[in-house]
């Protein structure tokens, strides 16, 4: 710098205020020319000088790079000519903003948003809501609710729901809906007690009104067996419970029997041609064609001077004979006091069956069948294997007109 001074003071004393560069003395040219040079290079190492600053041992604040907001930025360049311990800080606290807002939820969202395809429900998904007295189900297809079934708020006690959670249910609502009597009955053989009811109405086949009375619980009587079970005694009355809880049993379930045992027979009957086998005879010359069986009156397990509800006498009963219990879809409002509720359960809804004294060829009988999947009932009946366990309905001996005529 001393000899940059020197130089431009030499020049300036041998140049006049006004003088042109074309009548300076040569040497002065020569020194003229030889200070630009100089001066050009003293000033760019003036720049780089000025724009680098060598860090202090240990300082590492120039090779750090953090990702941050533009607040951040904003707050580390008013820092960064304060010194060691300055930056040092600034570092530890963009480094602490950053990690903090990286794993926040909204930066996750934002990050992720541009990837995931929007979508209303997972596959498989299940949902349900509640209007207008039902509660409907749903379940996810395609990324999209589907409504699958609905049931009665009053009748939410589904037999899924109590194979899960194993739990009884709620069955206040069992008898509900009848505006008529309920009687009571009860079989000497065991003290258990049943209600019944008392039917009455105009019949074609009979062409005029006509009574019986009908027990309206399932019936419950004989020893408990678990299901599976291959061996039986002919000695004794056997019968399923539903999901081999007694609980059910003798809660208005009843019991769950074979169509031999229904009909007191040994169980050879379950699998032959009742004509054929001495040991079901007394039920083959009572029921010697469809007409007889038709109208049978044969006692089967049910007490003395009641009778197994036959195929005249179920058709006579059509109309509404569902509970509002139980039932998860298309549940009864029990005006006729049948009060009939689901004893078994299927992929597709639950269902209940009760045998007839009907037995057709080879190992078949017919059954009338309640599904939850349809308010309505084949009372003529269906064509079942008699080795499978339903329920039974008992009707009184006395003072029925459809068996009078």
């Amino acid at each position: 710098m001393k000899i940059f001074n020197a130089l431009r003071k030499r020049i300036t004393a041998s140049a006049q205020p006004c003088q042109s560069a074309s009548s300076l003395p040569r040497h002065s040219l020569r020194m003229l020319l030889a200070l630009s040079i100089l001066l050009a290079l003293l000033a760019a190492c003036g720049d780089e000088s000025s724009s680098s600053v060598s860090p202090e041992p240990g300082d590492d604040s120039s090779s750090s790079v953090i990702p941050a907001s533009s607040g951040d930025l904003q707050s580390s360049s008013s820092q960064k000519s304060s010194g060691k311990d300055k930056s040092s800080s600034s570092i530890e606290e963009k480094s602490s903003s950053s990690v903090s807002g990286k794993n926040s939820s909204s930066s996750v969202v934002e990050s992720s948003s541009s990837e995931l395809i929007f979508h209303r429900c997972d596959d498989g998904d299940t949902s349900s809501s509640e209007g207008g007295g039902y509660v409907y189900y749903f379940i996810c297809k395609n990324n999209e609710w589907e409504e699958y079934r609905k049931a009665r708020l009053d009748s939410l006690d589904s037999l899924a729901a109590i194979e899960k959670n194993k739990e009884h249910p709620n069955l206040d609502s069992l008898f509900a809906g009848y505006d008529g009597e309920y009687l009571e009955f009860e079989d000497p053989r065991d003290g258990h007690k049943y209600k019944y009811i008392e039917f009455h109405g105009y019949t074609d086949d009979v062409g005029s009104h006509a009574t019986f009375y009908v027990m309206a619980e399932n019936l419950n009587y004989g020893k408990i067996v678990p299901r599976g079970t291959t061996k039986f005694d002919d000695k004794v009355t056997e019968k399923l419970c539903y999901v081999d809880d007694e609980w059910f049993c003798d809660n208005h379930f009843g019991g769950l029997y074979t169509w031999a045992e229904a009909m007191n027979l040994p169980k050879v009957c379950d699998s032959v041609e009742v004509s054929s086998n001495d040991a079901c005879k007394a039920y083959a010359d009572s029921a010697r064609n469809s007409e007889k069986m038709r109208t049978i009156v044969w006692q089967g397990i049910c007490p003395d001077g009641w009778h197994i509800m036959n195929q005249r006498e179920w058709l006579y009963a059509g109309g509404d004979l569902r509970s509002k219990a139980l039932w998860e879809d298309y549940a009864g409002y029990n005006r006729t006091g049948m009060s009939i509720i689901p004893t078994e359960r299927l992929q597709t809804g639950v269902y209940t069956a009760f045998w007839m004294p009907s037995a057709l060829e080879s190992n078949v009988a017919k059954a009338v069948y309640f599904y939850s999947v349809s308010n309505n009932a084949d009372l003529s009946g269906a064509d079942i294997t008699r080795r499978t366990f339903r329920s039974i309905r008992c009707v009184m001996d006395a003072n029925n007109s459809l068996t009078e005529n």
